[in-house]
């Protein structure tokens, strides 16, 4: 049998797989983020008719003679040049404006990556995709070597005008449930209506005079100039006769724990109100500064501090390198022993009332004192706060195109793609995100058309290989008639 008939079949079977391609890239020419493919060729295996011999003193050198059988699939591959923006104007939809891909998870464990960015949250706050994989990231936010899981907010109900910034963080207005307490908001406790004073009745407060009926049924003045004090204690000056300040009650007769207020007043109407002064837990908060009462150290009075070093009031540096640790504790280096050393005649107590409440404590270079606030005493959730949720992974690899394509846009890692490397929008070379968009498809009409048309002629060609080899061993039969 002729070589060139096996040869067109081989020639088919590459442009038959070229057209799947071709085809596929049309079919997907609008799909999300995805990537088209190219094919490419090679030829196979030949038949050595003759070797090639080298010239002597006769004659010259012959090259070799040599058949081929036709051509195979070199390869096919991936294109993975970035998709263009398209502008969705929704929050949701997410555009990676450079390198990197989303990180998939679906219930199983399996990982996938895409760089197709339509999300949506389910009902239990999962940040899933269209075909419900989860999103990969953190929560609140990125910290060093920790690994990234689905992410899942489950309060997310309780939030509006979610946003997606460029680094990939989510955050939101909390319009959820109060809480019992905010910080720095007056709350009212009570009313002056609400004493009790022997012999009298029904009081009323107007024009700053608290008045009562007494038991003939008149209504008289009893106080006025009604004052809270500093200790908590409610008095009044008596509003006839000589003016004499009576106490009349205790702010501790209105509110449960009166220690976690401040500024008590008492308002036109009567209402005994209080600024609130607790905390957000992991609020950093200032406690004054060490410069502010006069330190005793190394038995010198009115030592004072400036960039880290204690120094006397004769110009004697006692201290350098102050600093204050994470229990509270004052260290520095003791210039006249060359030791370091606690400083124990500094008490974090004296600035801080409950230091068990906080950590992280700190000194800066002019002397003031914070740290972190880590009771749950108050909800971290404020009223018309805005708060990150999460923030969004992304991966890179050594070699991108060596991914293993799946269905619906996802890529999985491979032998020859090397290992993912995760880190956050805009870290590691990694693009920033851009909310409101999504990546297009990067097909390119006019090249797969034009390959078509070649892929097209040269099917043809093959097929006309055949043909014509069946007509030569047509012919070769006929020679027996």
């Amino acid at each position: 049998m002729l070589r060139s008939l096996y040869s067109g079949v081989s020639g088919l079977r590459t442009h038959q797989t070229k057209m799947d391609v071709i085809g596929n890239n049309i079919a997907n020419v609008n799909t999300t983020a995805f990537k088209s493919s190219r094919v490419t060729f090679k030829d196979v295996f030949y038949q050595t008719l003759s070797d090639a011999t080298s010239s002597t003193d006769l004659k010259g050198g012959t090259n070799a003679s040599q058949v081929g059988y036709g051509s195979i699939v070199s390869s096919i591959d991936v294109i993975n040049t970035r998709g263009g923006y398209q502008s969705t104007d929704r929050t949701l939809d997410l555009y990676i404006a450079g390198e990197g891909y989303y990180v998939m998870q679906d219930k199983a464990g399996n990982t996938y990556y895409t760089r197709s960015g339509n999300f949506k949250f389910d009902g239990n706050g999962g940040l899933v995709d269209s075909s419900g994989n989860y999103v990969s990231g953190w929560t609140p936010q990125y910290t060093d070597n920790r690994a990234p899981n689905p992410m899942v907010i489950p309060n997310i109900n309780d939030y509006t005008n979610i946003a997606i910034g460029k680094d990939g963080k989510i955050t939101g207005v909390y319009s959820g449930k109060n809480p019992d307490h905010i910080p720095n908001t007056f709350e009212s406790k009570g009313s002056l209506k609400n004493l009790t004073i022997t012999g009298y009745s029904n009081l009323t407060y107007a024009n700053g005079t608290l008045s009562g009926v007494d038991g003939t049924g008149t209504t008289v003045e009893l106080y006025k100039n009604i004052k809270i004090h500093d200790d908590g204690t409610i008095t009044g000056d008596t509003a006839t006769g000589t003016l004499t300040e009576t106490v009349l009650g205790k702010v501790s007769d209105f509110a449960t724990s009166p220690e976690d207020y401040a500024g008590w007043a008492v308002t036109d109407d009567g209402t005994i109100a209080g600024l609130y002064r607790g905390h957000f837990t992991g609020t950093v908060e200032e406690f004054g500064s060490i410069n502010g009462p006069s330190l005793t150290v190394l038995s010198h009075t009115d030592v004072t501090f400036a960039n880290g070093t204690l120094t006397a009031s004769d110009g004697t540096v006692l201290y350098n390198n102050v600093t204050i640790g994470a229990n509270g504790v004052f260290r520095g280096h003791n210039v006249a022993t060359n030791t370091d050393e606690d400083i124990t005649s500094i008490d974090i107590s004296d600035f801080v009332s409950n230091p068990g409440v906080y950590q992280n404590f700190s000194l800066d270079a002019d002397g003031m004192i914070s740290a972190q606030y880590i009771s749950n005493q108050v909800p971290e959730h404020v009223p018309g706060g805005i708060e990150v949720l999460g923030q969004i992974a992304l991966a890179t690899f050594a070699n991108p195109d060596g991914l293993s394509q799946q269905e619906g846009v996802y890529f999985q890692e491979t032998k020859n793609s090397g290992t993912a490397s995760i880190t956050y929008p805009g870290g590691n070379g990694t693009g920033s995100i851009v909310s409101g968009g999504l990546e297009m498809s990067n097909v390119d009409l006019s090249k797969e058309f034009t390959d078509m048309i070649t892929t097209q002629r040269g099917f043809q060609a093959n097929s006309r290989i055949i043909t014509v080899s069946d007509e030569m061993l047509q012919e070769l039969v006929n020679l027996k008639r």
